[in-house]
């Protein structure tokens, strides 16, 4: 019973003096991360990294756009041919033409 409360009694003074500790190091920590977020130097890197990500977003934009409408469109066609039961083709709208003979002719786009 006697080691039962040594152990609690030095846990608990354990855990007291290291979340002092703990608490005091942390914020030496945060105090340090400041001051080099706010370091001018710094933040004139990061704004020049800012800029260069909004360019890239910027340039890129109408390539993305261009490969998502594709998969878009190839996505919805797989669909379209797996409920239609492959009728629609490729681009999944179907089209009518009247050959010379005058007959009727089915086709796709």
């Amino acid at each position: 019973m006697r080691t039962k409360a040594a152990f609690l009694i030095g846990g608990a003074v354990g855990y007291v003096l290291g979340t002092r500790a703990g608490r005091e190091q942390f914020e030496k920590i945060r105090l340090q991360a400041q001051k080099v977020w706010e370091n001018p130097q710094v933040q004139e890197k990061v704004s020049e990294v800012e800029h260069r990500v909004s360019d890239l977003a910027r340039d890129t934009a109408p390539v993305v756009k261009e490969k998502v409408g594709e998969a878009v469109r190839t996505a919805t066609d797989t669909v379209r041919s797996r409920t239609d039961g492959g009728s629609t083709g490729s681009t999944g709208s179907s089209t009518t033409s009247t050959s010379p003979s005058g007959s009727s002719v089915n086709g796709t786009a």
